[in-house]
This record gives C-alpha cells, structure tokens and sequence, in this order.
C-alpha cells in the first residue's frame, strides 16, 4: 500500500473551476509539507480524492458534483462519501458562518478547509467560525426553559446531557 499511486485522471481537460469568491478549498493552517504518504491510512478511493484536492488551488469547487465530474472513477454519491470520510478522518472541515452580502443582507455560507495533516476537531489549529449577527432590532428570543427539575452537583448528569 506504500507504493501505490493515488494520482487520478481527469475526464474534462478543462481546468479545475474555481467557486463563487469566498466558497471553494481554503487550506488549513500548520500543516506538514506534502509526502507520498500522507493519505496512506485512509482507504483507496478517499486516499485518491483526497491527493486530488490536496493539489487543488486555493479556492477551487470542491463539492461532490465538480469532484465527480473531473475525476474518471468516481460518481457523485462516491465523492459525496469520501468527503464525509475525510472530515470524520480529520482531514476536512466545514465551517458555517453568518455573513452580511452586498444588499446589506444577511446569508449562511459554508467554508470548506482541507488539511493533509489529520487533525481533530478539539486542536486549535482548525479555523473557527465567526458568527456574525446583524444588530438586534428587539429582545431576542432564548433557549427554550429546561423542563423539569435542575440536575444538582450531587447527582449524575443526564443522558440527555452528556455529549454525544
């Protein structure tokens, strides 16, 4: 498995196409320089998607469908799951973030990093996402009052309290 060459070839000669400013592959911080190995771990098809989008330029589509139409072997349903793979692997991060558009409106964007180092979601040196809010026009509904008693220190937490 050392020796095996994830390269992929492309169905459209055309180059890659580059999303909309401000979407597309943002390159995570501190990462290692690149190796032969660095996907090695990872199954074969999320290996070859992978040292293809570790060659992307920055800002370049990287969603299911553009993937699966630049490379020969997959389809979009296999992009889509090797993208899933390589952010539970460590390897990808999505980021959703409120920001303000032209109009003075505000929208949800997703911003995609990609590391070749696997990282966790716990390590600082993920980018985090800024939520931006408009400015608040009147009092702003809370979360919803718990119901029933409050747990005390004494007793065990909850199962609908502990993380999943």
């Amino acid at each position: 498995m050392a020796d095996a060459d994830f390269s992929v070839a492309q169905r459209s000669p055309h180059p890659h196409p580059v999303a909309a400013p401000g979407y597309g592959k943002r390159t995570a911080p501190d990462q290692a320089p690149r190796r032969r190995g660095d996907f090695a771990h990872l199954r074969p098809r999320e290996a070859s998607i992978a040292a293809f989008v570790d060659r992307l330029p920055e800002g370049a589509a990287m969603d299911a469908k553009t993937l699966a139409a630049h490379l020969a072997d997959y389809g979009q349903a296999a992009c889509r799951t090797a993208l899933r793979r390589l952010s539970e692997a460590g390897h990808l991060r999505r980021v959703t973030e409120r920001i303000k558009g032209d109009g003075g409106s505000w929208h949800w964007v997703t911003r995609t990093y990609f590391s070749r180092t696997a990282r966790d979601d716990g390590r600082p040196s993920w980018p985090v996402a800024r939520r931006l809010r408009p400015p608040a026009s009147g009092p702003r509904p809370g979360p919803p009052a718990p119901s029933g008693p409050a747990p005390t220190s004494s007793s065990p937490p909850s199962a609908a309290s502990t993380p999943v």
